[in-house]
């Protein structure tokens, strides 16, 4: 088999411009994008300041703000159900598959995913707990 050789392609000399890392050097007709990352740096910003306390101790609030950031697609339908039941990060660690489908949240995927990250809540505050417990025996 005969192969022919490809020319080198050519590129025309550019000159390259230093690339910022700040949200305010994105270019105008890349608001949207620009919006987005806002946005996540003000949730990364709430996410930081909910993490400082133990999960047993979220208010309403700060339950509501933790499912936004953890569901923002089906972040809306959770902050409902938790604010009409008044969840409290004492509460938020004891729900089960049952009593999110007596506060509405019925679909099995939703559920298990909302368990997983309450699971994983548990296990943080519990650490967090035994932490405190042994540094003031010391």
């Amino acid at each position: 088999m005969d192969c022919e050789v490809a020319p080198e392609p050519q590129f025309e000399s550019c000159q390259t411009k230093p690339v910022h890392h700040h949200l305010q050097t994105l270019p105008l007709d890349h608001s949207e994008i620009q919006l987005e990352l806002e946005e996540c740096k003000i949730r990364v910003v709430k996410n930081t300041s909910i993490h400082n306390k133990p999960v047993s101790l979220w208010t309403e609030d700060e339950v509501c703000e933790w499912i936004r950031s953890q569901y923002p697609e089906h972040g809306s339908i959770f902050v409902e159900a938790i604010s009409e039941h008044a969840i409290s990060g004492r509460a938020l660690l004891r729900l089960t598959a049952g009593k999110l489908e007596q506060m509405g949240i019925a679909q099995e995927s939703h559920c298990q995913s909302l368990l997983k990250e309450i699971q994983q809540l548990r296990i943080q505050d519990d650490v967090e707990s035994l932490t405190a417990a042994f540094a003031d025996e010391n």
